[in-house]
């Protein structure tokens, strides 16, 4: 969804009533799984459905808040009764005013939650998220000459607001907290940088000042998995991706990932999925088509 030069701020609010986009200037409508570059917010204020992000599909519950980054796959299916607002945002205009604010904290770590990036609402958060995505609305059709620092503000405090709920999911569900904690979001976030390039843990560990060996026992000891197994998970996602968007060759794909032996990529990419790679792309083709 591009963001034109002349539009001040980088950010957008859709009204969505049923299987609709309340509004005109919303470029696509898609029964197909399609990523963005950009971060949408899906804030679920009624009704049902089903999401589908990064080939994990789970019911619309509402209210709920469901929060894509740029680059991962979804499929949004609304039923006839669903409502509520997509929230968009540019990484232009994140990284630009919200420098150093990360809105979920070691977000591949709460891909792992029960309910992965999703956030159900009770009754008191539900109040406040909806009057500030009311008050940020507001605030786009006001568009004068203080309109766009108002915005910000209320984005940084909705942002905060999220980050502040699930962190709070993250300690429920026994995640350890402190040194350990923020060692495992620093790899993750490393892999999630390096994945093409980096495929070894002793150089994920020479990055980040530790010992493979002591790496794995941080990994293991909040994951249950080992650092290697984290990297694979993270390329096997990649090559999923690139399965189903790109017209790349399954050699391709795997040089793609770094992986010089493209026979050994497809014997792991099968340990992990259950098909070959040729397999999961017609799946895939077969379900969407």
């Amino acid at each position: 969804l591009p963001f034109s030069e002349n539009e001040k701020t980088g950010i957008k609010i859709y009204r969505v009533q049923g299987s609709e986009i309340r509004r005109r200037d919303y470029p696509h409508k898609t029964e197909l799984p399609h990523k963005h570059n950009y971060y949408e917010m899906c804030f679920f204020t009624g009704g049902s459905g089903e999401h589908e992000i990064d080939f994990v599909s789970r019911p619309i519950v509402a209210p709920s808040i469901h929060f894509i980054r740029p680059g991962q796959v979804h499929l949004i299916r609304r039923g006839d009764d669903y409502k509520g607002y997509l929230v968009i945002f540019s990484e232009e205009f994140y990284n630009l005013r919200f420098q150093n604010l990360e809105i979920i904290p070691g977000y591949p770590l709460v891909t792992r939650l029960e309910d992965g990036p999703i956030l159900k609402l009770g009754k008191e958060q539900f109040d406040e998220f909806f009057q500030l995505v009311k008050n940020i609305e507001k605030e786009l059709e006001t568009k004068d000459a203080d309109s766009e620092e108002i915005i910000v503000s209320y984005l940084k405090i909705f942002f905060l607001k999220l980050r502040q709920n699930f962190s709070k999911l993250v300690n429920a569900q026994n995640q350890p907290v402190g040194t350990i904690q923020s060692k495992v979001y620093e790899f993750n976030q490393l892999v999630d940088r390096y994945y093409g390039q980096i495929n070894q843990v002793k150089e994920y560990a020479e990055i980040m000042g530790e010992s493979p060996v002591q790496l794995n026992r941080i990994i293991k000891s909040v994951t249950g998995k080992t650092a290697s197994d984290l990297i694979i998970e993270r390329l096997i996602l990649e090559a999923k991706r690139l399965l189903l968007f790109s017209d790349l060759s399954n050699k391709e794909v795997a040089y793609r990932l770094n992986y010089e032996d493209p026979s050994y990529f497809a014997r792991i990419f099968r340990k992990k999925t259950g098909f070959t790679p040729s397999a999961f792309r017609a799946k895939m083709k077969d379900n969407y088509s």
